[in-house]
């Protein structure tokens, strides 16, 4: 049986909305070249819930793990989000980090978070730490134990991240789920309420890493451009876009450029379709 998500038509409104809520953003990344150094262009919107009912766009989601180094785009709940950058900030040492190590390191970071939340919520709840509830099962009414157990199984990070760094010149990008799940993608990555369509529109545009920062930007651009025009929830108006390179350097694109962008997307994006006709040569009864 396939499991329902928080956001589909069946939930309740409420349920639904807390969901849209939690993920308002689309925040992007993808590979390239600059000319022949390797880069990673990113994404983010500026829009962040600023009450039950409103939302503004006051909120850069871009953040860094190392003083200009590992890139990290934000999804989710602002202040869980801060909360794992700090953890994987104090957790890993950059300087220890090497092309076969990272992704066993980012996950030990956030397996570190989760623990920390799930240690909260049991002391919380039982006013002991989580090895005391584990190790201590008879001390506890045989239901609530269950029933924390059980609630323990859905303890989140409640925020998704894509971090972007360099190793030896070479790209790579991870995405956090908020179940703690750790990827890499050599391509590209998206996060949000906007990911779905983004990630459609990166796909017919064949987005890898072997194409040019210009190619790129306005791929990863019309990919936002879509998802705004189709309403999603909490994608915001304004984005901004970076080119990050190896080491510490980086560009930003200026409104110049996010306004030549809009220019090959009036040229190269979707258009209205004017009333179609099929007549009757075209159908077959059965």
């Amino acid at each position: 049986m396939k499991t329902r998500k928080p956001h589909h038509p069946s939930y309740p409104k409420s349920e639904r909305l807390q969901w849209w809520r939690k993920k308002l953003t689309l925040c992007i990344a993808a590979t390239c070249f600059d000319k022949r150094k390797p880069s990673i262009v990113v994404s983010s919107d500026w829009k962040a819930e600023v009450g039950d009912f409103a939302a503004a766009e006051i909120q850069n989601k871009l953040y860094w793990l190392f003083k200009g180094q590992w890139c990290v785009l934000i999804a989710g709940t602002a202040s869980a989000a801060h909360s794992l950058v700090t953890t994987i900030r104090q957790t890993i040492d950059p300087k220890t980090i090497t092309k076969r190590n990272i992704e066993d390191e980012i996950v030990k970071a956030v397996q570190q978070q989760k623990n920390k939340l799930t240690d909260r919520y049991v002391h919380d709840r039982h006013n002991v730490s989580f090895e005391h509830f584990r190790t201590h099962k008879n001390e506890f009414d045989k239901e609530q134990w269950s029933e924390t157990w059980a609630n323990i199984r859905k303890v989140n990070l409640d925020c998704q991240l894509i971090i972007c760094t360099f190793i030896k010149k070479e790209p790579f990008m991870f995405q956090v789920e908020e179940d703690g799940q750790v990827w890499r993608d050599e391509n590209f990555l998206a996060i949000g309420t906007g990911s779905t369509i983004a990630n459609s529109i990166l796909c017919f545009r064949r987005q890898n890493e072997d194409l040019y920062v210009p190619d790129t930007a306005y791929n990863v651009f019309e990919a936002t451009q879509f998802a705004r025009k189709a309403k999603t929830p909490g994608v915001g108006k304004i984005h901004a876009f970076s080119v990050l390179y190896p080491g510490e350097k980086q560009k930003r694109l200026r409104t110049s450029g996010i306004r030549q962008l809009r220019k090959y997307f009036d040229k190269y994006g979707p258009h209205n379709v004017p009333r179609l006709t099929l007549s009757g040569d075209y159908w077959q009864d059965y």
